[in-house]
């Protein structure tokens, strides 16, 4: 009986909303692997602050302020700077992009994470909380991490720090970079 509670608890970190196996970039395994291997729960996302950093709410009622792990996205709140948004060795100096990038980049979080479920996992190689007191992780929902759609979307760069999935997000910039996805699409230079 016992065994039955704690499997079927497990199957429930691992469906979205409807039931369906979540999967990572395509593979569950890899995603279940990769949950198991990491701090992690499940909480609604309850504000959206800008594009990399969001409010959720624990089954307890316990909110946590979340800064995506790994992404930086343009300010909205406060004056960007050009020499963080660099493409083709060129700073994006244009600040009025940079500020309508980031409102676009708050636009795809609040549509693609607003009031849904996701989880929250803390990496094994990062500070849980960093400078401003604000807890790092990624984000996955249905099974996507959205760090890293960020990236691919072109709506963020990688904000360089120690983490794991570093090399991996790096390589998604580089990409959308050469594909002048999102923000990389910029002719100000």
């Amino acid at each position: 009986m016992s065994i039955f509670i704690i499997f079927s608890g497990c199957l429930d970190i691992f469906s979205d909303n409807n039931g369906n196996n979540n999967n990572y970039n395509g593979n569950s395994y890899e995603y279940q692997k990769f949950l198991n291997s990491h701090e992690h729960f499940t909480a609604k996302v309850i504000k959206i602050t800008d594009g990399d950093t969001i409010w959720v709410m624990d089954k307890n009622g316990k909110k946590y302020k979340i800064r995506l792990l790994g992404v930086d996205t343009p300010e909205i709140y406060h004056k960007n700077s050009p020499e963080k948004f660099y493409i083709n060795n060129h700073p994006i100096s244009n600040i009025t992009y940079l500020k309508v990038w980031g409102y676009k980049a708050k636009d795809y979080a609040e549509r693609m994470l607003g009031n849904k479920t996701v989880i929250v996992v803390f990496d094994n190689e990062a500070p849980r909380k960093g400078y401003y007191g604000r807890y790092l992780a990624y984000i996955f929902i249905d099974g996507d991490d959205f760090n890293e759609e960020l990236l691919k979307n072109g709506y963020a760069r990688v904000y360089v720090s120690n983490f794991e999935l570093k090399t991996k997000y790096l390589k998604e910039e580089r990409y959308a970079k050469e594909h002048k996805i999102g923000l990389w699409n910029v002719s100000n230079n």
